[in-house]
């Protein structure tokens, strides 16, 4: 017998038309549910445009509408009523299937004011946040700016500093001082206007002075020291405006132009009141471009040579460099000078700034009043008196 012979035409396969059937299917679901959307909306917007009645209007109309309804037809009302009943019931059957389909349905309805209300907050947010990001940005780029014209840092050539072959003070050691500043020298010559103001704060009548007293014992006689002469004057103390006195040296000082026959004149001199205390200071201070380089200074005509010159004839003088940590260099080149010419006992000290104080005799004093500490409230805990403070002695000054 002959085999039969294939079909030529393919079966649908059975999954494929589930698969029809199921987009058919989902479709209609999502037709229902955008129906039941728009329906709800409907009905909100009607209810939202209806005007609002009072009771008042409410049974008005409903007896205009009684009148109305007697002039009419009975069977035309009935009629009517019975259309608006089964368009009401098709209505509610309708909303009946929405709600089931709504409760059955995997996909919540979405919220679109809460949605919108999300999407404007997201929105601020992120411009909030691109604010932020583009001043960040601009501040990367200032600072970029400002690293690409930072100058590198040079270091300075190496400075090289002698160690110092210490030697002790001669006993009668005449001390003057010179002040490297700027890498400029220029004496202080601090003795010689301390004198000066010394001799000021002495004289009677002055318009910073408040009093004088003499100093007395317990026998009542005045107490008695040995005076610049070598015989005994008796000891007394002056007491004086602080403020007016130090406005006084200021005129007398630094008001003009300091010639170069002043002993001021690389410096501007002040007469203060250590604060919270009666002790009268005087106070050194470089003028600006005050002093001599080490070029001028090696110069036979240089005030700083002339000085040297004249510190020689003293065999007790000491030459003493007050130096800041800025001009090394110029206190080396000075010292070069003073041992290849002068060759004075010489030494050295480094400052952090170009300031010289020295405090006045103790016969000299501002009127000031201390502050008086409360003692402690009756009951309150005394606190133990602690070991004393260690006071490490200062160094003796030696040449070198």
């Amino acid at each position: 017998m002959a085999r039969r012979s294939k079909p030529h035409e393919e079966e649908l396969p059975f999954v494929a038309l589930m698969d029809t059937m199921t987009n058919v299917v989902g479709v209609l679901i999502i037709v229902l549910v955008m129906i039941g959307i728009g329906l709800a909306k409907s009905v909100q917007k009607v209810l939202s445009e209806l005007p609002s009645v009072s009771v008042e209007e409410h049974a008005k109309l409903k007896e205009e509408l009684a009148a109305f309804d007697a002039k009419r037809d009975p069977a035309e009302v009935e009629a009517e009523i019975a259309k608006l009943k089964e368009e009401l019931a098709k209505a509610a059957e309708k909303l009946k299937t929405l709600e089931l389909q709504k409760d059955n349905s995997p996909t919540p309805i979405v919220d679109l004011d809460k949605m919108m209300k999300e999407l404007e907050a997201a929105r601020k947010e992120r411009m909030e946040r691109k604010t932020a990001i583009d001043q960040l940005l601009a501040e990367i780029d200032k600072l970029k700016l400002k690293l690409d014209t930072t100058p590198r840092f040079e270091a300075q050539p190496p400075v090289v500093v002698r160690l110092p072959n210490a030697k002790p003070m001669p006993e009668k050691a005449e001390i003057h001082r010179v002040l490297v500043s700027e890498n400029r020298i220029m004496f202080l010559q601090n003795l010689q206007l301390a004198q000066v103001i010394e001799e000021e704060l002495k004289k009677d009548g002055s318009p910073y002075t408040l009093r004088r007293e003499t100093l007395k014992g317990p026998d009542g006689k005045p107490i008695m020291k040995k005076g610049p002469s070598g015989l005994p004057v008796q000891q007394r103390k002056t007491y004086f405006d602080g403020a007016k006195m130090e406005v006084f040296f200021n005129d007398l000082f630094n008001k003009r132009k300091a010639s170069k026959r002043d002993l001021n004149r690389d410096l501007l001199v002040k007469v203060v009141q250590i604060p919270n205390s009666p002790t009268v200071q005087m106070k050194l201070e470089p003028r600006p471009e005050s002093g001599e380089t080490v070029a001028q200074a090696m110069l036979q005509t240089s005030f700083f040579r002339s000085q040297l010159r004249e510190l020689k004839k003293d065999p007790d003088s000491v030459l003493w460099f007050h130096v800041c940590k800025d001009s090394i260099p110029a206190y080396l080149g000075a010292r070069d000078i003073v041992d290849a010419t002068e060759q004075l006992p010489v030494g050295w000290e480094i400052f952090d700034r170009p300031l010289y104080t020295q405090n006045m005799p103790a016969d000299f004093l501002v009127d000031f009043t201390p502050v008086v500490v409360a003692p402690a409230a009756a009951g309150a805990a005394v606190k133990p008196p602690g070991p004393p403070p260690v006071v490490i002695a200062a160094p003796k000054m030696s040449v070198d």
